[in-house]
């Protein structure tokens, strides 16, 4: 047989080869957004505290040892449920902006889009802000620093379009100016879904507070 023959007749074989990782990579992601789904039903419908890692295993179709390899706990698959969520939420919030308006605006109108979210059930939200805040395991530490990362990613555009546009201190620090505005907005937020205070009082404080952290900056830079 020629040199042609060997090659065309392995490659059937090392297609194959390739084809399978490919294929089990396929059923996982499909099992995970099962899971993921499902998971998602069964928070709304019977409230975390109230949903079993067994319960969302049983409406899976699979085995708890299956379940186990995708999240250590519901704590994890709390996170994964809202994970995509939040991303493309965070992706809606900054496409809302007006680039025409104040900063101050945008950012409002930024964060306005998170809290309409959250209130819709204010007993889940809290309980994912809760994980949110204490991550205790790697897969759910990198969960979160994607979500928190995608946020920072947008409100750093936002403040570098401003600056583009003459409206921000071209002497703001940003990462120090994101990292900041977003630990307000998740302190405010954490207080108004605890009932510490209104939807309006959150949205004042929240606006008094960037007023502030902005005209701070152009005042330094006129200093």
């Amino acid at each position: 047989m020629d040199q042609q023959g060997v090659t065309e007749a392995q490659s059937p074989t090392e297609e194959t080869m390739l084809a399978k990782p490919g294929l089990r990579e396929r059923k996982k992601r499909l099992r995970l957004q099962r899971i993921i789904s499902v998971s998602r039903q069964l928070f709304i419908s019977k409230g975390f505290q109230n949903t079993t890692i067994q319960d969302i295993a049983e409406e899976a179709g699979i085995g708890l040892g299956t379940l186990y390899l995708y999240a250590k706990g519901k704590e994890d698959l709390l996170v994964l449920v809202f994970r995509e969520t939040l991303l493309q939420m965070t992706e809606a919030a900054f496409d809302d902006t007006n680039p025409e308006t104040a900063v101050t605006d945008q950012l409002m109108c930024f964060f306005q889009v998170h809290i309409d979210y959250h209130k819709e059930d204010r007993v889940l939200s809290r309980t994912v802000l809760k994980e949110l805040s204490f991550p205790v395991n790697p897969q759910r530490r990198h969960d979160i620093e994607i979500i928190f990362n995608a946020a920072y990613d947008k409100l750093a555009q936002l403040l570098k379009r401003g600056i583009k546009q003459g409206k921000v201190s071209p002497n703001l620090y940003i990462g120090t100016a994101v990292t900041s505005i977003f630990g307000l907005f998740y302190h405010l937020l954490q207080g108004f879904l605890c009932d510490f205070f209104s939807e309006v009082e959150f949205q004042k404080n929240l606006r008094h507070a960037l007023d502030m952290l902005l005209s701070d900056s152009f005042a330094q830079n006129n200093s």
